[in-house]
């Protein structure tokens, strides 16, 4: 499929908002990863980048060393699913899949052995089989939904996928110099040419009045010039070497047919192929955007928070099915979703964002686990992290009572022995603002029974049943505190508790700059 770079890339809007800052990140070849923060943080904005919606003011992304920069959206390789599905409602299904082929040419392969017989026995084979289909495909139209049906339709399409995959191992490609793909190069870099122009034109009129707006034309011009290397060498090589020809064409009727029962086959939706979207539930008609992204074959899929207008359970469901369309597809996939849910069980790595930046960037487990900050504390992990914030003298942690929430029960004091196997780390940070991190399912809470018992005294301000598990609020100095605890603990609302904190399980930030103490 394709890898990625995206190397300082900036983003700054005409009225001088700037919504993406020195993105740097590297994406593999099959890689799932999620782009994943608060509203407003920049994550959108930057997806848009790499489809080619939005320009980039400054820096540079390549796909397979490419530079793309300047490359019209069209003809990136990438297919974009987006938030409200944008489907054609008086499209049937099958339409909206072969919607995207019909627009397109593409490059086939030009083949020299047609009349080899063994390809002709199977073409003629298929042909028949495409016949046979087609008559299921009327009677489908008609809304004669016969389960028996759909396993015979099933059984033909997998008998042409079969025959064809056996036509591709048989075929042999014309070879030779490459005339479609050498005018179209040329083009290309008279294009980019222009564009330095125009660029250099706007440098030379506007540079003494606005010099910090001018540089970021500098800048596009350096990365076109880059561009314009790239392809060049391309030509060069496409000028002296002989290479596997194609025909750029529309797909015949046939060619897209395939394409449409293949993707429909890998996302479940042959039953539904003559039905239109106003038919379909929610997550069919999310399988339908997913569909019609597969069916271009694209090197990239871009997925801009896919499962937002769905239920709760429907968006599991949906979400199970993303997971194993991207096994079956293979293909490199960018995410966006602002639920960190999502993130955690889809990813192979997030980029966590906040107001334009880069937070960390990790596997789900390594943030889970490794925080780089309290953000990503806060942001990775449900429910969130507790934070108390105090300060560290000889060994111990003293909280501080905070501003404009009322102190709970028991809660006049509090003071955190801390672990050995932190006090080395925490030294330099004597007598200075930290906060101390735990996540709830590393606290402890036992019922008061009217005898002091060791760890912190609260109060239940509020309760949650959730099944087996109970989520128990509470306040220390005026910071809410959240318990995960089992259902058999007894607490209520409003009882007393004493909580105790996992030794090898507690966080510390710097109190300033709420970076990790490690």
């Amino acid at each position: 499929m394709a890898n990625l770079k995206l190397k300082g890339v900036n983003k700054v809007y005409p009225n001088g908002v700037q919504a993406v800052f020195d993105f740097n990140v590297d994406i593999k070849d099959k890689e799932f990863i999620v782009f994943v923060g608060p509203s407003g943080c920049g994550k959108s904005t930057t997806l848009r980048m790499v489809a080619g919606l939005e320009t980039i003011t400054s820096g540079e992304f390549y796909i397979d060393g490419q530079l793309m920069n300047s490359v019209e959206p069209k003809d990136r390789n990438i297919a974009m699913v987006f938030q409200n599905y944008a489907l054609y409602p008086h499209f049937t299904v099958y339409e909206n899949l072969r919607f995207a082929l019909k627009l397109r040419k593409v490059p086939r392969p030009i083949y020299t052995n047609l009349e080899d017989p063994e390809i002709v026995a199977l073409t003629k084979e298929n042909q028949e089989l495409f016949a046979t289909a087609n008559k299921y495909n009327r009677q489908f139209k008609k809304k004669q939904y016969d389960d028996n049906l759909l396993i015979e339709r099933r059984e033909v399409y997998k008998k042409i996928f079969e025959n064809e995959e056996k036509l591709q191992g048989l075929y042999v490609q014309a070879v030779g110099i490459d005339e479609y793909s050498i005018n179209k190069a040329t083009k290309l870099i008279a294009k980019l040419k222009k564009d330095i122009a125009h660029n250099e034109k706007i440098i030379s009129r506007y540079v003494e009045d606005y010099p910090e707006e001018t540089k970021r034309f500098v800048e596009s011009n350096e990365n076109i010039a880059k561009q314009i290397k790239n392809v060049e060498e391309k030509l060069e090589y496409l000028k002296t070497h002989e290479v596997p020809l194609n025909q750029v064409r529309h797909l015949t009727k046939y060619e897209m047919d395939l394409e449409i029962n293949k993707a429909a086959d890998s996302i479940d939706l042959e039953r539904y192929l003559y039905r239109k979207p106003a038919a379909l539930s929610g997550g069919q008609r999310q399988r339908v955007a997913l569909g019609r992204a597969i069916v271009r074959k694209p090197a990239v899929f871009l997925m801009d928070e896919p499962l937002s207008n769905l239920d709760a359970k429907l968006r599991v469901q949906t979400r199970s099915e993303i997971i194993k369309i991207h096994e079956r597809v293979g293909a490199t996939t960018i995410y966006v979703t602002h639920d960190q849910t999502e993130a955690m069980t889809m990813a192979d790595r997030i980029v966590v964002m906040k107001d334009g930046y880069i937070q960390q960037v990790g596997a789900p487990k390594e943030l889970f686990k490794d925080p780089a900050n309290k953000f990503v504390a806060s942001f990775i992990g449900s429910p969130a992290m507790n934070f108390i914030s105090g300060t560290y003298s000889n060994g111990v942690f003293k909280g501080e009572m905070k501003e404009g929430l009322v102190e709970a029960v028991g809660n006049e004091s509090f003071e955190y022995e801390v672990p050995s196997a932190y006090k080395a780390m925490l030294t330099p940070y004597e007598g200075k603002k930290v906060i101390l991190g735990v996540r709830p399912e590393d606290i402890e809470i036992k019922k008061a029974t009217g005898k002091k018992s060791g760890g912190t005294l609260v109060n239940c301000d509020y309760v949650e049943l959730l099944g087996y598990d109970l989520m128990v609020y509470a306040y220390i100095l005026g910071n809410k505190v959240v318990v995960k605890s089992e259902e058999n603990t007894g607490i209520a609302m409003g009882d007393d508790g004493y909580i105790t904190f996992k030794e090898d399980a507690v966080y510390f930030f710097d109190g300033e700059t709420e970076q990790r103490i490690r």
